[in-house]
């Protein structure tokens, strides 16, 4: 089942966050920390004024959380045409089984609605294949490199930001 979580999903969130920063830190521009570094304070608000031009999808199957996507569309008058997608992540052991697909898929299918929206943005490490995949399989193409984006642990890390039109 995918639904945009909310503060009763604090625990979940803050876990699977924690989860995908420790576990694919070159995936993200976020530094690692433990679940004990997050603000639950801050982060239940946040959740909690989650709306319909800024929400996190979760993916849950009997309960447990697998994947989350976020998803921002900025109340600025000169960005608020595009939006843009953060954060995604699925577990190593739910991958292969079209999480991140029905993620998008659900996705994109919110952003259809948004009036006035006109693309979505996107950045993904250029050396995650999948995901990269993932994006063009929906009509996500890229539209610049940054080399050298992010260093982690040694590794220069290039980054490709890839753009989605809306139908129109």
């Amino acid at each position: 089942m995918i639904r945009p979580l909310d503060s009763d999903d604090l625990d979940a969130f803050i876990q699977i966050r924690s989860d995908s920063l420790t576990q694919a830190p070159q995936a993200f521009g976020s530094d690692p920390r433990p679940v004990s570094a997050f603000d639950r304070t801050q982060t239940e608000k946040d959740l909690a004024a989650k709306n319909e031009k800024n929400f996190i999808l979760g993916y849950f199957d009997k309960g447990v959380l697998q994947g989350i996507m976020g998803f921002v569309l900025s109340d600025r008058e000169k960005v608020r045409h595009r939006a843009f997608i953060w954060g995604v992540f699925v577990y190593p052991q739910y991958r292969g089984k079209g999480i991140g697909r029905a993620l998008m898929e659900a996705t994109l299918e919110r952003a259809k609605g948004i009036e006035g929206l006109v693309k979505v943005v996107l950045s993904v490490t250029a050396s995650a294949e999948a995901a990269k995949s993932l994006y063009e399989s929906f009509g996500f193409e890229t539209y610049g490199l940054e080399r050298d984006a992010m260093r982690w642990k040694g590794q220069s890390l290039d980054e490709l930001f890839m753009e989605w039109y809306k139908p129109q």
